[in-house]
């Protein structure tokens, strides 16, 4: 019974289970394919959201809430005002700086432990610097260049920059935020500044780039980029990926002005001291909504340099400055931030111009930005610079705004050139001229380690002549406006013109030194070296030197794909682990000249202690004089006294006169590195110096008997 009782209660089921297992299939079948749609849909080609969150999280404009929110509703804005200047109690504090280039550093080892154990840092004070400029700090866009296989030029400026910035962050290679703290730390307790710079308005291609180019929410607006409508793609150069970038042809721009997407002209277009810069494209980028689109975007300098929109009214941009100067001066307790804005000095359309009528050239938004930055920086304790290359007119506007300190290009262009012609008339003109900008908020040798760049020549009567003879002194053909070669290269092509027709292996760094590394040659690369570095010296404002300049580092021009190469910190010995060579120096590292008290690092520190001795960073350039080869500069001392720099440039000896504004009564001029005595003629009004070929000398006139003890601080 119960075996048949079982069979006639199974009987019935069987169809309800085929029914339900068909059911089954049906649903398992129909999910199975809904699935697959969906993850058809999912595969469109459009950005993936995790991607984009990742790249916000790395990018400039994602760092700056949390950064902003330190500040916004706290009493810290009002600690300081924007608007009073206060350049002397730096100037006190600290007048002289060295300048490093973490990445032209040969260390051994991530640059900011490499500071916290070298020699170098506990001989700061003793070196004569009292500052530490470091820049470029924040990452570098390369690793997002080689990612999106952006096309890096085969040419461009000959000169290396800093431009090159995507993130608040350091770059890895130079260490941690906990590396920074600690040397921050062990420098303060020296009694040594820090100073650095914030991103520049044209920065790399990096997350910001691709987050505005995916159309990713809170990202429009940063960068002058729009994009292009697809009726105009076929007057765009074909690309292969989405993020390959290329400069635009004349004529395609011409049409992208036609069509009104473009404006004709840019204020920045007709300036000859402007970075050369014009419109580039994207490829088909894939936004965050899946729709294609291809950009075109302004650059500075070269097509891998787009240019932040400071006017846009989302502000985006100027959001991102004031969460760099949050971090630098309030967080990393940074006193100097450097400012390179330059390219967004006349980024606005310009207007129509008639020939009898010429309009006034806009600045604008640079002005408007250099000041609210600046600004900014006051507001949190710190002192701000600016760092472009622009010629000495612009300098008066530039210090109008909150800018506490401008850089001053201008006489290092004048001294390379007078160096090379032996023709010191137009640094004098030069010179002389600038004596009507206050010389104590001026920032000088900044980056002239790198080279020279001529554009502020252009600035003179006959700036455009004096810029070919510079060039072709140098031996340069007239593509660029800059001369990549160090300090004491410039002072070698100087004792010989032939170094840069030499055969192409002559240009090696070891045989191009071969002839000048005898001892006369070591002696007059020196006294060119010195022409080149002490007019800063002897000059009131803030002085930079580097460690290019103190070694004699060694490099002839370059192009982007032949670097100069590296210069050791201190020991030559250290190895480096990186694929760039580490430079010939031609009057030896640091640790090797600190041991010989003659060496040319010493006397530069001489120089450096006395001028901070006698507060020349807080005098004032009074007179500047001499003849078709010399030059002499008198400024005189906050405490009474004159510094008096005595230069010959040409390869002759040459007599110079000084006249004096007023008759000394302290006796006689005092040589500051050799303590020889001058006397003075006509009643003390007069001093007459007898300058071998290219010498230099710095003199001291009517000093107070008791100056401030060296090395003291303020």
């Amino acid at each position: 019974m119960p075996r048949l009782h079982a069979h006639q209660s199974t009987l019935p089921l069987w169809p309800l289970l085929t029914r339900l297992i068909l059911g089954l299939l049906f649903v398992v079948c129909l999910t199975a394919c809904t699935s697959r749609h969906k993850a058809a849909e999912n595969t469109l080609p459009r950005a993936a959201p995790g991607h984009l969150q990742w790249l916000e999280r790395q990018s400039l404009l994602g760092a700056a809430p949390e950064l902003t929110a330190q500040v916004s509703g706290t009493e810290l804005l009002w600690r300081n005002s924007a608007g009073k200047a206060r350049p002397h109690v730096l100037l006190e504090a600290a007048p002289n700086w060295l300048y490093l280039d973490p990445h032209s550093m040969a260390t051994g080892q991530a640059l900011f432990r490499a500071l916290q154990t070298s020699p170098l840092s506990g001989k700061l004070t003793e070196l004569g610097v009292s500052g530490l400029f470091l820049a470029p700090t924040g990452e570098r866009g390369d690793i997002w260049t080689q990612h999106t296989g952006a096309q890096i030029p085969l040419a461009g400026s000959p000169m290396p920059d800093n431009g090159n910035v995507v993130s608040l962050r350091f770059d890895p290679a130079l260490g941690s935020e906990t590396d920074f703290t600690a040397l921050a730390q062990k420098l303060e307790g020296s009694g040594i500044q820090l100073g650095g710079e914030l991103p520049p308005a044209a920065t790399g291609l990096g997350p910001d780039f691709m987050l505005q180019a995916r159309r990713a929410p809170r990202f429009d607006g940063i960068y002058a980029m729009l994009p292009v409508p697809r009726t105009l793609w076929d007057s765009l150069p074909r690309l292969g990926g989405e993020l390959d970038c290329l400069p635009l042809r004349p004529t395609a721009v011409a049409r992208l002005q036609e069509s009104a997407l473009l404006p004709p002209a840019l204020e920045r277009d007709s300036l000859p001291w402007a970075t050369p810069g014009g419109w580039a494209v994207t490829g088909e980028v894939r936004g965050a909504d899946g729709q294609p689109r291809r950009w075109v975007y302004r650059h500075a300098g070269d097509h891998l340099r787009p240019v932040l929109l400071w006017q846009d009214p989302s502000g985006k941009a100027r959001h991102i400055f004031s969460a760099a100067v949050i971090q630098h001066v309030g967080l990393q307790r940074q006193s100097l931030a450097g400012l390179r804005f330059e390219a967004l000095l006349g980024m606005e359309a310009a207007e129509p111009r008639q020939k009898d009528k010429p309009a006034p050239i806009s600045l604008s938004p640079g002005l408007e930005a250099l000041t609210a930055v600046a600004g900014e920086v006051r507001r949190y304790g710190g002192w701000s610079m600016q760092d472009d290359v622009l010629p000495a007119s612009l300098t008066p506007a530039i210090l109008a705004s909150h800018v506490d300190f401008a850089r001053d290009a201008a006489s290092s262009a004048g001294a390379a050139l007078a160096l090379l012609s032996g023709d010191a008339t137009p640094l004098r003109h030069l010179l002389d001229a600038m004596r009507q900008i206050d010389q104590q908020r001026m920032a000088r040798g900044l980056d002239d380690w790198r080279g020279v760049d001529w554009r502020p020549l252009l600035d003179l009567p006959d700036g455009r002549a004096l810029a070919a003879l510079a060039q072709q002194k140098a031996g340069q053909t007239t593509d660029h406006l800059q001369l990549a070669a160090s300090p004491a290269a410039i002072a070698a092509l100087a004792l010989n013109p032939d170094i840069p027709s030499s055969p192409a292996s002559d240009l090696a760094p070891d045989r191009a030194l071969a002839r000048p590394l005898r001892l006369e040659r070591i002696r007059a690369l020196r006294q060119g070296c010195h022409l080149l570095l002490g007019l800063r010296l002897a000059l009131p404002g803030l002085a930079f030197v580097s460690v290019q300049e103190l070694t004699g580092a060694f490099w002839l021009p370059h192009t982007p794909a032949s670097p100069p190469g590296l210069t050791p910190l201190w020991d030559a010995r250290i190895a480096h682990g990186g694929t760039a060579p580490v430079l010939p120096l031609a009057f030896g590292p640091l640790a090797e000249q600190w041991a010989d008290k003659d060496s040319f690092a010493h006397e530069v520190a001489r120089l450096l202690r006395a001028r901070q001795q006698y507060g020349l960073g807080l005098g004032s350039l009074e007179g500047v004089s001499g003849s078709a080869g010399t030059l002499a500069t008198l400024c005189k001392l906050p405490g009474g006294g004159w510094w008096i720099w005595a230069a010959n440039f040409s390869s002759r000896p040459q007599d110079l006169s000084c006249l004096l504004p007023t008759p000394a009564t302290h006796g006689p001029a005092r040589d500051l590195l050799s303590g020889s005595a001058l006397p003075l003629a006509e009643n003390g009004r007069m001093l007459r110096l007898h300058l071998a070929p290219r010498q230099a000398r710095h003199l001291l006139l009517g000093v107070p008997s008791h100056p401030k003890p060296e090395g003291a601080h303020p």
